[in-house]
């Protein structure tokens, strides 16, 4: 099954895949935000960039188009849901307000946050695509809406339960979203800022206040977070295109190509060129 809606006029695509069409579609989804929903009795084994991620029954995860995404099974997934849709479709970022999802399940410090289902949220969701199913089918003027509408309940939905398993919720909800604010500064800026106070000054927040937060849920540091995001697109730039690594900390806002190669090989215990020469051929196959 594969179902999808387009909007010519601003290039936008809403997906809907599984069985024989699953990794099909996902080859013709590569500058869309997903969810792969493993709704079936078979794990699900996917490559994220390098990491190997393996998706058991009822687990939901989400991928942006950053993320380089391989299916290392060989046999047909039917009981694997793709949902996949792009910035023309629905923009999280200038849509924030509505789903406040954007620095959580997508460009968040957790590049790869699996949620679980339980028997009753399963059985909403399996309700709420039934519903998506029959209005990709159905071709009036109120179909674009209609589909948007559903988008923002399953992203809703599956937000809340992210929030429930992966963050801590002792911290009150105002520290919740400092924190996925933090999220979304670090990713439109990390090119440019490298430091917690550049964050913290855009947030209008003192550094201390930021750290302690992050403190509390327990996981990165807020620097880490910032270091790690722009390790994790040094990686991608080594792997999938062919820039001189001078290029490439450049890219990343390194002035000299010496400093890149320093903080490159402090996050990966490896230089660059040596990087690029082990995994390369891994990901090319």
């Amino acid at each position: 099954m594969h179902k999808t809606f387009e909007i010519a006029t601003v290039d936008g695509s809403f997906h809907l895949a599984d069985g024989n069409d699953f990794e099909q579609t996902l080859t013709k989804t590569a500058n869309h935000l997903k969810f792969f929903w493993n709704y079936g009795g078979v794990p699900l084994k996917l490559r994220v960039d390098q990491q190997e991620v393996t998706l058991e029954s009822n687990h939901l995860l989400s991928c942006t188009y950053l993320q380089k995404i391989d299916v290392l099974h060989e046999h047909p997934h039917p009981e694997v849901l793709l949902l996949a849709f792009n910035r023309g479709f629905y923009c999280i970022h200038t849509h924030d307000s509505e789903v406040s999802c954007n620095g959580f399940l997508f460009f968040g410090s957790n590049y790869t946050p699996v949620v679980k289902l339980d028997d009753a949220e399963n059985g909403r969701l399996r309700t709420l695509i039934s519903v998506l199913q029959e209005e990709f089918d159905t071709r009036d003027q109120n179909q674009e809406e209609m589909l948007r509408l559903l988008l923002k309940r399953f992203i809703i939905r599956v937000s809340r339960l992210a929030r429930k398993q992966l963050l801590n919720r002792k911290l009150p909800e105002k520290e919740l979203e400092l924190i996925r604010q933090f999220n979304v500064l670090v990713e439109e800026h990390f090119k440019k800022y490298r430091q917690v106070a550049d964050y913290a000054d855009l947030m209008h927040r003192s550094p201390k206040t930021i750290a302690n937060i992050f403190a509390l849920q327990g996981e990165k540091s807020p620097l880490e977070i910032i270091h790690d995001r722009i390790a994790l697109e040094a990686k991608r730039l080594l792997l999938y295109t062919d820039k001189p690594s001078k290029e490439i900390g450049w890219d990343l806002g390194f002035e000299d190509p010496s400093q890149f190669n320093r903080f490159f090989k402090r996050q990966t215990d490896l230089p660059p060129r040596e990087f690029r020469e082990r995994f390369s051929t891994h990901v090319f196959k």
